[in-house]
């Protein structure tokens, strides 16, 4: 019984150290990692360049967060772990368990074996028999006594196998909750190094509040001529469109299609720059660190370095290109029922009418050499009456 259990034991056994669990957990902690990595560089540039304090605690109000995400996985890391080496140590018993029963079960057959004197020579037991038909029957006894005997062996060294390894994952395992602490530590070291980093640019920031109060009025100022515009192009090119239609506005079949694919798309298409912090969400929201000041933002605003390519992010048709003093090039690209608008561009190479593909070059983030700089991405939905921005981050991948 025991050999037949001990196959259905390690037949139906789970996998080891929750294997699915722990490559899903390290998926999310490269991502993180490499969050992290981006927005570390990207303060540390902003700090050689000396860039002023708000922009150095927007970045620093990323890192604080990616940092809390990191705590938190490895806290998860953890609890994952432990469950394993539960489960181990449960599998570990279990198995020494039925391996002394297998060692008893060959015990006993072996005293069995020399009662019946077979010992070590079983023909002597057959050519003891009375008559031909009792050896005949002896024979075949001594042929299932061997055969059952070479099982059992197998079956003892099989499970003894299974339970070295067993021993070597919840080794391993041990190991690995240790450094997930170790980690762990680590990262809240840091993250309270970020808050006392933070803690002292607003000590800074307050001490200039005038002037970055009378700075955040022209950059609303400039967010406001901005949406206005982008707003005022869109309208220009539907009532383009419904002068081509007899007074209507339709989307083509072409249109229908792109629109259908878009709107398709959520969550899953690539982000305007390779590399890249959000420093500003989407719709309204308190200053970081101004009282009383609230931002409204159309679009999201990516610090990254200056120079990164920025590309379409999805296929469609250029419907605008033009400047804004102080914003470099702005591009929109039409998508059927929807606009994707890209702020702050030089070496722009694109033109009005330009059909695009998912990835195409649209030109380079604007900006003063070695620094960082800002890209600023809205996604308008344009359909029937409706002409209002939506948050980019429901069609852009996670990060």
């Amino acid at each position: 019984m025991a050999l037949v259990f001990l196959g259905a034991l390690l037949a139906t056994t789970p996998m080891r150290g929750q294997t699915d669990d722990k490559v899903a957990l390290q998926k999310e902690r490269d991502r993180i990692t490499q969050q992290l990595e981006t927005t570390e560089n990207l303060l540390g540039q902003a700090r050689r360049n000396r860039a002023d304090a708000s922009s150095q605690v927007s970045l620093l109000d990323q890192q604080i967060q990616l940092r809390k995400k990191l705590v938190r996985h490895h806290e998860a890391t953890i609890r994952s772990l432990e469950r394993s080496m539960r489960g181990t140590d449960t599998e570990l018993q279990t198995l020494e368990g039925h391996v002394a029963a297998l060692k008893d079960e060959y015990a006993s057959m072996i005293q069995q074996a020399y009662r019946m004197k077979l010992g070590n020579n079983p023909l002597l037991f057959v050519f003891a028999a009375d008559d031909f038909s009792q050896a005949a029957m002896r024979f075949r006894w001594v042929q299932s006594y061997t055969s059952i005997r070479k099982e059992q062996v197998d079956q003892i060294e099989s499970a003894q196998r299974e339970l070295g390894v067993v021993k070597l994952t919840l080794v391993e395992e041990r190991s690995d909750v240790q450094v997930a602490l170790l980690d762990q530590r680590k990262e809240r070291d840091a993250l309270q190094q970020d808050r006392q980093a933070r803690t002292s640019l607003v000590e800074k920031l307050r001490e200039e509040e005038k002037r970055l109060r009378k700075a955040q009025k022209a950059q609303e100022k400039e967010r406001q001529r901005l949406s206005k515009e982008i707003k005022r192009l869109i309208e220009a090119e539907l009532e383009a469109e419904r002068a081509s239609a007899a007074g209507e506005f339709a989307l083509t079949p072409e249109g229908k299609i792109v629109s259908e694919a878009f709107e398709k798309n959520q969550r899953s298409l690539p982000w305007p720059v390779m590399r890249g912090v959000v420093t500003q969400g989407f719709g309204r929201q308190a200053h970081p660190t101004l009282s009383g000041i609230t931002i409204d933002n159309n679009g999201v605003d990516i610090t990254t370095e200056t120079g990164n390519r920025v590309l379409s992010i999805f296929r469609g048709t250029v419907s605008s290109v033009f400047p804004l003093p102080g914003a470099g090039t702005s591009v929109i690209v039409t998508h059927g029922a929807y606009r994707t608008v890209y702020t702050n561009l030089a070496d722009c190479p694109v033109q009005k009418g330009q059909t695009l593909e998912r990835g195409s070059f649209l030109g380079k983030v604007r900006g003063a050499a070695n620094t960082n700089s800002v890209l600023h991405f809205e996604v308008w939905k344009v359909a029937g009456d409706e002409r209002q921005p939506v948050d980019p981050r429901k069609w852009l991948t996670p990060r």
